[in-house]
């Protein structure tokens, strides 16, 4: 039996999977919406197994459309791999760049390495998501996404880029109109500005170091006097003085270099979170896609660096 003939029909069965509709998947790849559904059909009769449950609310993947969905999604991602390793033989990388990440590698992070990454490769064309909800890089076509906190199981492969550290910090005129904060015990009596992520998992642990090297750890639960559902909100809120909060070092290492932050009990550590660049890329990784990633590293070790932190990683 001649099975290239079907190959189209694994690309079309990709798209009508990612896009969850026919009419979607049609849109998507120029056809109608009835040539679609034939070519699935085909490809089933060919297979002899469902691929796909169709009711008046949509389409689902039965097991055997999400275990052939994983063949598919391979051999996609090998004919872009042949395209880009191609146009890396002339080092002229082209095409779009998807990159997904949170508002706290906006600036020091992302905007940075792709400054850097443009100027080397011209005829990328970045499409870049700043957003604190992980996204699905099948879905959403993203070709590479920072990732702060610890990874889920997944398919995807991941590359550990470095750290960040939680700091308590305030404006100082917040901190001269309300009483000081001399332990951790007077944390719960100030006003706090919760961020998306503190609002869904509100404990966290808090270590104390005193002068005789002698640690302590209490758990605290961050108080949700004022919430915001973005990084950038609640760093604009604790510059105002509404109140006090718990924020990750890279995002306020500016605002506490020219004052508008002072940071609140230097000895106390606050939760470690770990960076990774995930990507879906199986086998050879895409030159345009590993390059991304070598920057973004050396941006992360170069923010430390001027933090004064000796970090090693695995």
């Amino acid at each position: 039996m001649n099975k290239l003939k079907d190959l189209p029909r694994f690309l079309i069965f990709h798209e009508v999977a990612k896009q969850g509709s026919f009419t979607l998947a049609a849109n998507q790849l120029g056809l109608t919406k009835s040539a679609i559904s034939q070519h699935v059909s085909q490809l089933e009769k060919t297979l002899q197994v469902q691929l796909l449950n169709r009711t008046t609310r949509g389409l689902t993947l039965t097991e055997a459309g999400e275990r052939f969905l994983q063949y598919c999604v391979e051999i996609r991602q090998q004919i872009d791999m042949a395209f880009d390793e191609i146009q890396e033989l002339e080092k002229t990388p082209r095409g779009v760049l998807t990159i997904t990440a949170p508002h706290s590698l906006e600036q020091e992070v992302v905007l940075p390495t792709l400054a850097e990454y443009c100027l080397e490769f011209p005829n990328i064309k970045p499409n870049i998501i700043i957003d604190d909800e992980p996204l699905d890089l099948i879905k959403n076509n993203i070709d590479i996404a920072l990732h702060i906190g610890q990874l889920k199981d997944s398919s995807y492969r991941a590359r550990r880029l470095g750290q960040l550290e939680d700091i308590i910090c305030a404006s100082p005129k917040y901190l001269l109109e309300h009483p000081p904060i001399l332990s951790i015990a007077n944390l719960a009596s100030h006003t706090w500005v919760a961020t998306c992520w503190q609002q869904m998992r509100p404990q966290c642990k808090l270590t104390q170091y005193s002068a005789s090297c002698s640690t302590e750890t209490e758990v605290f639960s961050v108080p949700q006097d004022i919430k915001t559902n973005t990084l950038p909100a609640a760093l604009n809120l604790i510059e105002q003085g509404f109140g006090i909060g718990m924020l990750p070092d890279i995002c306020t290492f500016n605002s506490l270099n020219d004052g508008r932050l002072t940071r609140i009990l230097p000895d106390v550590k606050c939760t470690l979170w770990p960076i990774h660049a995930i990507h879906p890329y199986h086998g050879k990784v895409p030159g345009k896609v590993k390059r991304f990633i070598d920057i973004a590293q050396k941006n992360i070790n170069r923010f430390q660096s001027d933090q004064g932190r000796l970090v090693t990683f695995d």
